[in-house]
């Protein structure tokens, strides 16, 4: 007759054990440390029980307190940004899920060790194997998201500014224009009751930089420059693009860069950056001066204050777009290729050919770049069409998969002065402006010709400013002052997004 596995009264602190018996026991420590025990009718309080079944509480107690003590506006979105923006919440969470991990591993492992079959080598071995398998299918999620958050934080920080940004405010035009700093209307109409973010403020105006350092060039030069303006309450938004070649960049009276270039800046606009980086005191010796240079001279060129700036160097653009598995694009014509950029993983072919591309990092970032067969503005097409592809390839499946990716190349190609504490307004800011109509409702203006004459030097500084004024506060008049259809209308000038 076989022994019964069921019972061994030469094990102590252990009455129940068996295959099936040591499986169910691993599968209930792993739900619960301490629940094996009680399966397998094991001493439950021994210190080992105890330690594991009070740490999980304490953990999982943590995970609570930092959800539902998260600032948020109620989405996943802004409740991810809450717990994110505030960094010892955020490091909780990680230390949290390690220990959750290992009070399960070792209340697991110590009940499968109680109730391991005996009496037969082939069911200790297969009692083992479950075991282990239960084991690395509960644990591992967990250990995996504490390496995300730690991947996170640390990218978090290097790309986010630690203290409040210095708003650039725009000075007055001598000697024929009114235009004031606080001459926006304020916002009449809202899309949510709920309160806005950004109190007390008419438009948060964000200014994106792509940052080229790339071969034969001695820094990082902006030959991408655009404002953002969104209104917190309504999420309307208007999109002010900036060229490169713009000559005579004006800076606000008073300021130190204004003593230096009295009749603006003597280079193109994309010079600014590189040549106030080596002269931070030219900024007020910021943490990075080169962009506070160009907030100031974009504030004063277009009249209105710039509260943040992002900046993204274009060589780490590629791994961005790697990380999303690349995006989609329709050409509409052919174009040629610059070559192959410095940071390029691969060659690239002579000729983007027109017609439906799949385009990864290496030649997303060459399109955007290429303007051998036309000029800068073109370019600037390309570039604002690759920027939508990699809006339209950002799909939550896309995010998942490439997390890890993407938290990497963030960290490495963005940087920022937005506080990290104000990351949940900006996420509402984006749901505000996502229910505004999103991309199709963005209004634009590109300062190029027929508009101003951005490489002379006699473009009118009033008149930019007007124009400016137009886009926010008139929209209806945007026809008859150069304004461009919305953002989504206007991309079947060199590509639209597939």
């Amino acid at each position: 007759m076989q022994p019964d596995e069921t019972a061994d009264t030469n094990r102590p602190g252990t009455n129940l054990h068996g295959l099936w018996v040591c499986t169910a026991a691993v599968l209930c420590s792993l739900l619960t440390p301490g629940a094996g025990h009680i399966v397998i009718r094991a001493n439950t309080r021994r210190w080992s029980v105890i330690v594991a079944a009070a740490s999980s509480l304490v953990a999982t107690a943590v995970l609570l307190w930092v959800i539902t003590t998260s600032h948020s506006s109620g989405s996943l979105a802004a409740l991810a940004a809450g717990i994110v923006a505030d960094r010892v919440r955020f490091l909780a969470v990680a230390a949290a899920l390690i220990v959750l991990a290992v009070t399960r591993l070792w209340s697991a492992a110590e009940v499968a060790w109680l109730a391991r079959p005996l009496n037969s080598v082939w069911r200790t071995i297969v009692a083992t194997t479950a075991a282990l398998t239960l084991v690395i299918v509960g644990v591992t999620p967990l250990v995996v998201a504490a390496g995300y958050v730690w991947r996170t934080d640390r990218a978090v920080e290097r790309v986010f500014g630690s203290g409040d940004a210095q708003t650039a405010q725009p000075g007055v035009l001598p000697p024929t224009t009114d235009q004031e700093t606080d001459s926006l209307p304020n916002s009449s109409s809202t899309t949510s009751t709920t309160m806005p973010p950004f109190p007390g403020t008419d438009r948060v105006n964000v200014l994106l930089l792509g940052g080229d350092a790339g071969k034969g060039r001695w820094s990082l030069r902006t030959d991408s420059m655009i404002l953002v303006s969104i209104d917190p309450e309504t999420g309307d938004t208007a999109m002010i693009s900036v060229p490169r070649n713009l000559t005579m960049l004006p800076f606000p009276p008073g300021t130190a860069l204004a003593e230096q270039f009295p009749h603006g800046f003597t280079d193109l606009a994309n010079a600014v950056y590189p040549y106030v980086n080596a002269r931070p005191a030219l900024a007020g010796g910021v943490a990075d001066a080169g962009a506070q240079a160009i907030k100031l001279g974009i504030a004063q060129l277009l009249g209105v204050p710039v509260q943040y700036y992002v900046l993204v160097d274009m060589g780490g653009f590629i791994d961005v777009v790697d990380a999303l598995g690349g995006i989609d694009v329709t050409i509409t014509k052919r174009v040629p290729a610059p070559g192959n950029p410095s940071e390029a993983k691969h060659n690239v072919p002579q000729w983007f050919e027109k017609g439906i591309q799949h385009l990864d990092g290496t030649l997303a970032l060459s399109y955007a770049r290429s303007r051998h067969a036309d000029d800068d503005y073109q370019r600037m097409g390309r570039q604002r069409c690759v920027l939508a592809g990699i809006a339209a390839a950002a799909t939550p499946k896309a995010l998942a998969t490439g997390l890890g990716s993407l938290v990497d190349a963030f960290g490495a190609s963005v940087r920022t002065d937005i506080p990290r504490e104000r990351l949940p307004e900006f996420v509402q800011l984006i749901e505000r402006y996502a229910a505004a109509g999103g991309q199709d409702s963005v209004r634009t203006l590109l300062l190029t010709p027929p508009v101003i004459i951005p490489n002379l030097n006699n473009w009118d500084a009033a008149h930019v400013r007007e124009l400016v004024k137009t886009l926010l506060t008139e929209p209806s008049a945007l026809p008859t002052i150069g304004g461009l259809p919305p953002l989504g209308d206007q991309l079947t000038a060199e590509c639209t997004v597939s």
